[in-house]
């Protein structure tokens, strides 16, 4: 038979349906078409032919269902994206430069390279004189450093601050004397000049000083001069934005993507821990500054790391409320040793013929403490360890110990960081 005739025979069923008629039947139900007896030719006589058993079975595939908001516990705090992340390509930018500060009243520098550098500045004010000319008691030679914030224009005020680096004792009513501050790149950005506030005093006297806070650092508030801008680049090549996570974590990542999925309908992906990539459609790239500040009206519940950071200069613990504890057997016990020294004084019996002398006397005493056995149960959180310590009577740089005893013995569930 030909092929084209067993297939106007499979198609002629499917034509004869009415209009009002739907061609397909619900989802549920497949789609069942017989196959209709060939046709003979022309000219050639019709020869009986057996009913055909083959069939045609169309089944539509559903559609998947849209996926609902991420589950987050009624507890969890809601936070504002764009407290959450920053912008790539929007950032500070740190600039230096070396100057002078005048106007000390004796308590300046006392080394040759502020003298050095003071007769140079002379010198470019069409003086000649000699370094060793030059009395430097009123003079200190700092360092002065900027953060040069993003978006900064020509001429924007900012704050700049000095340090004493070369031995000056107080920066106490000095002028900062005009100075370039470079960037990485070695071009100049901001020029610092003015009076250097201090929150601190020292006066002396021949056999006492006295210092109040530290009067070798000042904050210039507004001090510095924008003279360039630093060009910020909100979206990539291919009108991208990417947001990264100020604390990178996956599951943090992953909300922010579906939240700006669901509330700007764009599409936006976590690429790892710390980054989230939004592609902006071309009708939208002129005005990315518009989807960077609707990020502040979408919040995400961020995802807290389990983690314990201890202090062991200061004895300060703070964990995470993830944090859990396998069952352990905790106690903890201080030894206190103390040793006195003093000195006796040794007399002979009167006519016994010996000879006055001092004798040393050694008193040593030992105190343990002793603490009961307090039992952890399983999965206990911080909360529940701190009421227990504290019923053992644990000093709070005990605590230190205690954490890392935890850690070592494995029954800790968090990141121990100690500082």
């Amino acid at each position: 038979m030909p092929l084209a005739t067993l297939l106007l025979a499979i198609a002629l069923p499917l034509q004869q349906l009415p209009p009002d008629r739907p061609q397909f039947p619900p989802p549920t139900a497949p789609l069942v078409v017989p196959v209709a007896p060939p046709i003979a030719p022309s000219g050639v006589a019709n020869q009986p032919f057996a009913p055909s058993s083959a069939t045609v079975t169309s089944t539509t595939i559903e559609r998947a269902p849209a996926q609902p908001p991420d589950p987050v516990a009624k507890n969890e705090l809601q936070v504002r994206i764009g407290d959450l992340v920053e912008i790539e390509g929007v950032r500070h930018n740190q600039l230096q430069g070396m100057g002078l500060i005048t106007g000390l009243n004796g308590t300046g520098d006392k080394g040759n390279a502020a003298r050095q550098a003071l007769a140079n500045f002379i010198k470019r004010n069409q003086m000649n004189v000699a370094p060793a000319d030059v009395d430097i008691g009123n003079v200190a030679l700092v360092t002065v450093t900027c953060k040069l914030p993003p978006f900064a224009k020509t001429g924007t005020a900012v704050d700049v601050s000095v340090q004493s680096m070369n031995g000056a004792t107080s920066l106490f009513g000095g002028q900062l004397l005009q100075v370039p501050l470079y960037g990485a790149d070695g071009q100049v950005y901001v020029v610092a000049q003015g009076s250097v506030p201090v929150g601190g005093f020292t006066a002396a006297g021949k056999s006492a000083t006295v210092t109040q806070n530290h009067p070798t650092v000042g904050i210039l508030t507004g001090g510095g001069i924008v003279e360039q801008e630093v060009p910020m680049h909100l979206l990539s090549a291919d009108g991208a934005v990417h947001l990264h996570l100020r604390v990178p974590s996956y599951v943090t990542a992953v909300r922010v993507a579906n939240e700006i999925a669901r509330g700007f309908g764009l599409p936006a992906k976590a690429l790892d821990a710390a980054t989230v990539r939004v592609v902006l459609p071309p009708s939208q790239r002129q005005d990315a500054v518009a989807f960077i500040a609707g990020l502040a009206d979408r919040s995400v519940a961020p995802s807290e790391e389990a983690i314990v950071v201890i202090n062991e200069r200061t004895g300060t613990v703070v964990a995470g409320s993830h944090v859990r504890l396998s069952t352990v057997a905790i106690t903890h016990g201080n030894l206190t040793i103390s040793v006195a020294e003093s000195e006796e004084v040794s007399q002979p019996q009167p006519f016994g013929g010996g000879d006055t002398a001092a004798a040393e006397r050694t008193s040593i005493n030992a105190d343990i403490e002793k603490r009961g056995l307090q039992v952890v149960g399983g999965g206990t959180s911080v909360s529940d360890l701190a009421a227990s310590l504290n019923r053992m009577g644990v000093a709070p740089r005990d605590l230190v110990a205690i954490f890392q005893a935890l850690s070592r013995a494995g029954a800790l569930h968090a990141k121990l960081e100690i500082q």
